[in-house]
């Protein structure tokens, strides 16, 4: 089993490293890393834990910022290509490895260059080096792997200039540290040598703020004599050559060996100057935790990829074809370095010439392949030859789990690499012809037969699926296909591709025959004795679960898509998981209406797995599937019943009867005797209507059509209209009063009729509502009573008649808000003087921001952006909008 990484799996990792959430329980770090957690815990553990790596890295304000853009734009990077993967065979070393090395190594690296552009991260740290990466230290022999955590000790120690046992024995006095086990000294003894990563208490513990450090090899000129003089006395007593320089300050070594001898100019001399003075400069115990918080964490992430790719190979191995970790350090250098080059280079003539100046730089076997995704323009787009080859490694992965060289370690390697990428270039480029070539000549119907016969490679036939069978004029192409990959297929992932697309054929693409139930029944049992059945199950299983819908067994079928699911979690599938989920709601909520607590699983896995685009909510969503589902999904084998949607009999027989009777006049009682049955019903679809606020959705929105109908008909036409409204109202009304029962009966939204009266301003049916006994004081989901709905539409009359009927006008909304502070909002003075007249209590009431009505008000009628902001509000909710004087006016009221 083995899956593309989720994004959140990434972030626990940088979390984890930096001694960031440990708060989270491992159940909740699990439903957060694959995705299962309510929509709102995980927005809410989102937020909680990049605010969490934020202060870990002690990032300001404005830092935390552009940290968190850069993280949402990774996560939509992440995504494009996460659904679209499609994980195979492959083990998860390799998916790891090449998800590492193909898009969060370049992207780390390239972030890290802009981070240092726009403000010096690192600033006192040796220039010429990554000290938070692993690194040969080529200055001892034999050479050895420096790790982050023992560089940031080196160059801590060689600027306080003293032994560790000093070192460990000032500190030990100064934190007043008296074990006699001499603690920090083992420790430091063991963080130097690699022996251990620090833990991130253990670094804060040792140097926290009070810690008094005296730095003995820092430079700190004085105004005595020449800073200059002084600098070159600095170097000279740290015995520091030009070679050892240039690996502490960017300047290079040419200059450096000028600079040495002093023929330089008092520019140069200066700038010499400022930089040592940085580079040996004092750093707080603030810098000085930082810089081993991210050292330990790159560290520690790195022993952990060592330890998970190459389980056999020690860490402190710098072979590059033995420590395939390090191969991903030196890509990591690479695209860094090409990256500022880039910059200085091309930045002042804008991002599109730098992006292209780095593209240009790159070998073939990046440009066209392991940095292809970071070579596009487009930042929203992946190239598909990107995703093609990913996917394409994947699929040919079978038990091989040899981890593909994707760092050149010699000439010979990347000529290899450029080899390969050519040939596979080739390949790919011949397919596609041949495919193509098969295709037009399929969709011109000339002799289809012989030309399957002609081709005997397996992909190129199959490609020609391509085109939907059902678009080719000739409708027994599709079995000529089948039949030709039948003969073609020579292993056991080409025979279970075959059956796929028969299924695929049988159950969605053409219309059911008399032996389809039987040939998908055959199909589904040969694919389950397939020897690549577990790398396919997912779409089995969906393909079954049609097959259950075609045999009217709603019930199975929707078990089926749930066993799906969870083979997504399994092997990746793209988009799959989306899809599944769709169909698994829309069955769902076949007969049945929407419960957001049982069915927001669906929901959340068709919004996170791309099946949603743009601003949804599951309300409108189950609507949607609902129709959905008995228009396109279900559908039945010849030999069944057609199944129907309960609820559409139920309203259409009511709506029928109802309609004739006000048609002709007649009483309204006998429609009601027949259809008592609705009287306490909320109707079996997810909206789970009353009929009684069925009709009055229907009737509002006939108002709504009528009112725009007006402009562009006939007198006599909008006048007829207006009299069937006016005649369902008044038969609505009569409803009411029969059926009393029925009116605080709510919809999936937990909206009453009193509610929607309200809101549509229609003050005489509230009236008959209450005189109904409708409860004034039921809040819908989003916490609001009619009274605000009252207020929300500007209706006095409605809010007049529901403060007689003695409402709570205290009740607030999850925002804190009552019924005042919505009038406020609206701009509708009649209603604020009427709510303070009969309430005045409601003016010590604040909102959950600690705002008064009276505060409410004189923020809209004083500050024009706050009106402005409202008004985008009001209109983005389609409620009409006052002028700024109406608040203006309004405030006088207080």
């Amino acid at each position: 089993m083995a899956t593309f990484p989720t994004f959140e799996s990434v972030l626990l990792q940088i979390a984890k490293a930096l001694g960031a959430n440990g708060h989270m329980t491992s159940k909740s770090k699990t439903k957060f890393k694959y995705v299962e957690m309510t929509m709102d815990n995980f927005s809410n553990t989102w937020e909680s834990i990049l605010g969490d790596i934020a202060d870990a890295l002690g990032l300001d304000e404005g830092a935390k910022i552009d940290f968190i853009s850069n993280i949402a734009n990774d996560y939509l990077m992440h995504k494009r290509v996460e659904l679209d993967v499609y994980t195979s065979k492959a083990s998860q070393r390799k998916i790891v490895w090449h998800y590492l090395a193909r898009f969060i190594i370049p992207a780390l690296a390239r972030h890290t260059v802009f981070w240092q552009i726009e403000s010096k991260m690192d600033e006192g740290m040796p220039g010429g080096r990554f000290w938070y990466l692993p690194a040969v230290d080529s200055t001892n022999e034999p050479k050895q792997l420096l790790l982050p955590v023992p560089q940031v000790l080196n160059w801590l120690i060689d600027l306080i200039q003293e032994t560790h046992e000093s070192i460990a024995s000032n500190l030990e006095k100064d934190l007043k540290i008296h074990d006699g086990h001499g603690t920090v000294l083992k420790n430091l003894y063991n963080w130097k040598n690699a022996k251990s990563t620090p833990e991130v208490s253990s670094i804060n513990n040792l140097f926290p703020d009070e810690v008094n450090i005296q730095f003995c090899g820092c430079f700190e000129p004085d105004e005595k004599s020449s800073q200059f003089e002084q600098a070159l006395e600095f170097i000279e007593k740290k015995g520091l050559s030009y070679d050892d320089l240039q690996h502490e300050i960017d300047i290079s070594c040419e200059d450096l060996k000028r600079i040495l001898r002093s023929e330089c100019s008092a520019a140069e001399q200066q700038d010499f100057v400022q930089k040592l003075k940085i580079r040996y400069q004092a750093p707080s115990s603030k810098v000085i935790r930082m810089r081993l918080l991210i050292a330990r964490a790159i560290q520690e992430g790195y022993e952990q990829l060592v330890k998970f790719l190459t389980p056999k190979v020690d860490k402190l191995s710098f072979d590059l074809n033995e420590n395939k970790t390090l191969q991903l350090v030196e890509l990591y250098n690479y695209v860094y370095n090409l990256t500022v080059m880039a910059h200085i280079q091309k930045g002042s003539l804008g991002d599109h010439a730098e992006n292209k100046y780095f593209e240009e730089q790159l070998p073939s076997f990046f440009r066209f392949d392991l940095l292809r995704i970071f070579t596009s323009d487009n930042e929203h787009d992946i190239p598909w030859s990107t995703l093609d080859r990913i996917n394409c490694i994947f699929s040919r992965s079978g038990e091989e789990d040899i981890l593909d060289t994707i760092f050149p370690t010699s000439e010979y390697e990347s000529k290899k690499m450029r080899k390969l990428i050519k040939e596979e270039g080739d390949y790919s480029n011949n397919y596609l012809m041949r495919r193509d070539v098969l295709i037009d000549k399929l969709k011109q119907n000339k002799a289809p037969f012989k030309q399957l016969q002609n081709i005997d490679d397996f992909e190129v036939v199959y490609g020609a699926r391509i085109i939907q069978v059902n678009q080719y004029s000739n409708p027994n192409i599709g079995d000529m296909i089948v039949e030709r990959l039948k003969f073609l297929e020579a292993t056991p992932t080409e025979s279970m591709k075959r059956i796929l697309f028969e299924l695929e054929v049988h159950l969605l693409l053409k219309t059911f025959g008399s032996k389809t139930e039987e040939k998908v029944s055959a199909l589904l049992d040969e694919a389950k004795n397939c020897d690549d059945f577990e790398f396919s199950k997912a779409n089995i299983l969906r393909y079954e679960a049609l097959h259950y819908i075609a045999q009217n067994k709603l019930k199975e079928a929707e078990k089926n898509l749930n066993l799906a699911i969870d083979e997504c979690k399994k092997y990746s599938f793209g988009k799959f998981r989306g899809l599944l989920a769709r169909d698994a709601f829309a069955l769902a909520i076949a007969n049945q209406k929407l419960i957001p607590n049982n069915h927001e699983k669906y929901f959340r896995d068709m919004c996170y797995w791309g099946v949603l685009k743009g601003e949804s909510n599951i309300y409108d969503v189950s609507r949607e599937l609902h129709e959905y589902f008995w228009e396109k999904l279900y559908q039945c084998y010849p030999n069944y019943q057609p199944l129907f949607a309960s609820c559409s009999s139920d309203m259409e027989k009511f709506s029928r009867d109802f309609e004739e009777c006000i048609k002709n006049g007649r009483s309204i009682e006998l429609v009601l005797k027949k259809h008592k049955a609705l009287k306490k019903k909320q109707l079996k679809y997810p909206q789970a209507d009353s009929i009684i606020l069925l009709m009055m959705k229907m009737s509002y929105e006939m108002r709504t059509k009528l009112n725009f109908y007006k402009q562009i008909v006939q007198i006599d036409i909008a006048n007829e209209i207006s009299n069937v409204f006016s005649a369902m109202i008044i038969g609505i009304r009569k409803i009411i009063e029969l059926w009393p029962e029925i009116v605080n009966i709510t919809d999936f939204k937990l909206q009453t009729p009193l509610m929607l009266a309200a809101n549509n301003r229609d003050h005489q049916t509230v009236k008959a509502l209450l005189k109904a006994n409708a409860d004034p004081n039921l809040q819908d989901f989003r916490g609001r009573t009619a009274l605000h709905a009252a207020a929300a539409s500007r209706c006095w009359k409605s809010a007049s008649l529901l403060l007689e009927h003695g409402c709570d006008a205290a009740i607030t909304n999850p925002e804190g808000s009552t019924a005042l502070h919505t009038a406020i909002r609206m701009g509708e003075r009649s209603i604020v003087e009427l709510l303070i007249e009969k309430r005045p209590e409601l003016l010590k009431i604040e909102d959950s921001k600690g705002i008064l009505p009276e505060q409410l008000a004189r923020q809209i009628a004083t500050d024009p952006f706050a009106y402005e902001l409202l008004n985008q509000f009001l209109k983005s909710e389609d409620r009409s909008v006052v002028s700024h004087g109406t608040y203006k006016k309004i405030l006088e009221v207080f």
